[in-house]
């Protein structure tokens, strides 16, 4: 079962309602459940990682301060699932909430089975099932609980602290890895030894720490009698619970110098997270009596770029890619290193912007100007506005050859019929010979300062990032007219 989409409606930035985020969905392909959301800081990327986990386990923030500060209207979140529903439900359900469940998952135009879940600031502590037939979601008492146990999602925001994660608590990835191994070992023959020594050390009355202690209970003793009567004082040792051994566990990583994780920098303690949430995902979603059962999960990674250098995000992301072939994962980036692979082709994009006062979602695969889209160029210019002398070439070299127009003066000519004007003036140089000056438009004065940087004569002639930009659009336009002539 997989995320098919999401809505959201007056959810913080998000003003009104927008367009369903339709994901991808692995198919066994490298990437193919990949999502990277891309926008510049403040368009909504992290707020719709925000609004699944508030659709999943709602909040114990103030009300006012998720909705939409502009929109009077109650804020909404909805999650369509898609796949193996009714399997989901028969593995990993409770048993008293199955009948319930399996009256919801509805059909598609596609035959496709599909299962769909929201939560407003209405009925904040309800999750609501949406019924087809009528159209309408219904609330079910004592389903919410119930709903977060038929899939996990894990979320490593972009400000957490990886030493919290790390930590062996009741709430944390370690804890949570640990608990079935925990509760599965006090059954054993060691533990039971274990316990047996424990009270030989502690509470056998021969031992010599309790011969060092029947003094100190002899003195209080004394004491209290002449102040409230005779009474026995005697200490006692409980056996600890086994979880409390964790607690005070460290993560000892050895790279040459053998120190607790927390001495390590921030991009090692945020790569070990990473990997231990690897583990804990495989660990946790296997059902208890079949292992080839796996519990639909779902990874969230708020800026994983965070405290890694280059060479560490492109391992990373070849590590994401993998898991991708058969789960969701998705991302929030700002990096390139994360937008530069081979496979994002197989990848779902999703360009967040700021249109106004509300956040708006694009997705880079609807349009697609190349045969090997989305490259980083495009990526950059569509997300950020960002004009590239990388997407320049691309625009230039692809319009040269749909065209079939490899030479300059011919590829000149075709777009001076299109209405660019030549704008721009241009001298060789051959064999450090200046040759005569000539006009051009902006694109070919721009490719040619890219390509020709060895070019003396025009160094100290330079285009401004406005007449980059300017370039860039008009090629847009250019490949957008021709191809719809097409």
């Amino acid at each position: 079962m997989f995320i098919k989409e999401l809505i959201i409606s007056n959810f913080k930035s998000f003003n009104g309602n927008i367009n369903p985020i339709t994901f991808n969905i692995p198919n066994g392909n490298i990437g193919s459940g990949l999502n990277i959301f891309v926008g510049e800081n403040n368009t909504g990327k992290s707020t719709a990682f925000e609004a699944i986990d508030f659709v999943r386990n709602g909040t114990k923030k103030n009300i006012d301060n998720i909705k939409n500060k502009n929109n009077s209207d109650h804020a909404e979140v909805t999650l369509t699932f898609i796949g193996n529903v009714h399997e989901t439900i028969d593995f990993f359900a409770q048993d008293n909430k199955k009948a319930i469940f399996k009256k919801y998952p509805y059909q598609d135009d596609n035959g496709k089975f599909l299962f769909k879940i929201s939560r407003s600031t209405n009925e904040v502590k309800n999750v609501l099932l949406w019924d087809n037939i009528t159209q309408k979601c219904k609330n079910e008492s004592g389903i919410d609980a119930p709903i977060k146990k038929m899939f996990e999602a894990n979320f490593v925001w972009a400000d957490t602290n990886p030493n919290d994660e790390a930590a062996f608590g009741s709430t944390t990835i370690c804890g949570n890895l640990l608990k079935e191994i925990v509760n599965g070992f006090v059954e054993t023959e060691d533990y039971g030894a274990f316990k047996t020594k424990f009270n030989q050390i502690f509470n056998d009355d021969d031992s010599g720490l309790r011969k060092e202690l029947l003094q100190i209970e002899q003195r209080v003793q004394a004491i209290f009698s002449d102040q409230f009567g005779d009474a026995t004082i005697k200490f006692h040792f409980d056996e600890l619970k086994i979880e409390s051994f964790f607690k005070n566990t460290t993560i000892r990583v050895n790279d040459g110098i053998n120190t607790s994780m927390d001495e390590k920098g921030n991009g090692m303690q945020r790569a070990v997270v990473l990997a231990l949430l690897q583990v804990y995902a495989e660990e946790l979603t296997k059902h208890p009596d079949d292992d080839n059962l796996k519990k639909p999960f779902y990874l969230f990674i708020d800026e994983p770029e965070i405290c890694l250098h280059p060479k560490g995000q492109e391992k990373l992301l070849k590590a994401l890619l993998e898991i991708a072939k058969t789960r969701q994962v998705f991302l929030t980036t700002h990096s390139p290193y994360f937008l530069t692979s081979n496979h994002l082709k197989n990848i779902g994009l999703h360009i967040f912007t700021k249109n106004g006062d509300s956040s708006h979602v694009e997705s880079a695969t609807i349009d697609k100007l190349f045969p090997w889209s989305p490259t980083w160029g495009e990526i950059n210019f569509k997300a950020y506005k960002l004009p590239t002398v990388e997407f320049h070439n691309e625009l230039y070299g692809y319009l040269q050859e749909k065209n079939n127009k490899p030479l300059e003066k011919d590829f000149e000519n075709w777009i001076t019929e299109q209405g660019i004007r030549k704008s721009k003036r241009w001298t060789k140089e051959k064999r450090d010979n200046t040759l005569d000056s000539y006009d051009v438009s902006l694109q070919t004065f721009i490719r040619n300062k890219i390509h020709h940087p060895e070019n003396t004569t025009m160094q100290s002639n330079e285009y401004e990032p406005e007449e980059l930009t300017q370039s860039i659009e008009e090629m847009l336009n250019l490949l957008r007219d021709f191809t719809n002539a097409l």
